[in-house]
């Protein structure tokens, strides 16, 4: 039977530079964004980017949210997935990295499938559901500690058959490590076991950067 492989620092170089195909808008972005400093660290890596276009273009997915837009990159990725008429709301709860995305959304020509909104997430997503707006894709990627709530906001807002992927779920491995007992980290090990007992969803949590949970409501 195959196990998971031990990834270490030898194998993520290769997955870095096999496992993406380099894209000069993205990679620009990416340069960009590292310029930032410490900050950067939010970013998602192309290899997700990809990974999230990939997912968008196959379950044709026409209406997609994402929660936590940071420099536009998955904000990106994933409306290069979407079909014309295709749309992508995008929250964030500061406009401090916006022009920075709108600057590489328009370069990448998917900007006019892009509604950005500055608010808070959780107040934002209550807002839809009270509105009765659906979804079919859901990219979370904001701050940790209103996981849980993003969580079961998102369920509420997805069609039957919908995806939420989130990112960040191995928490550079801290979630493994029982000596790690902060907030963020808890927060994570706690939301990975209510995922894996939720008989609402399909789920697989995968090795992707710094792991992606990608959920199936059913």
């Amino acid at each position: 039977m195959s196990t998971q492989i031990e990834i270490d620092k030898k194998l993520t170089k290769y997955l870095q530079e096999i496992g993406y195909r380099s894209d000069k808008i993205i990679d620009e972005l990416v340069a960009e964004t590292l310029a930032l400093g410490n900050v950067a660290r939010m970013q998602i890596a192309p290899e997700q980017g990809q990974f999230l276009e990939i997912i968008v273009k196959i379950s044709q997915a026409k209406n997609c949210l994402e929660i936590g837009r940071f420099t536009g990159l998955s904000s990106l990725c994933i409306a290069k997935g979407l079909p014309e008429n295709g749309k992508l709301v995008a929250i964030d709860n500061s406009d401090e990295f916006l022009l920075m995305a709108e600057k590489y959304w328009k370069m990448a020509e998917v900007d006019s499938k892009i509604e950005s909104i500055i608010a808070d997430g959780v107040e934002a997503m209550q807002s839809m559901i009270d509105r009765k707006h659906f979804f079919d894709f859901i990219f979370i990627d904001a701050d940790k500690n209103n996981y849980p709530h993003y969580y079961e906001l998102s369920l509420q807002l997805l069609t039957p058959n919908g995806i939420i992927i989130i990112d960040n779920m191995l928490w550079h491995g801290d979630v493994a490590d029982d000596k790690k007992q902060d907030t963020q980290t808890n927060t994570i090990r706690e939301l990975n076991l209510k995922i894996q007992k939720d008989d609402r969803i399909n789920y697989s949590l995968l090795p992707l950067s710094d792991g992606l949970s990608f959920i199936q409501k059913k």
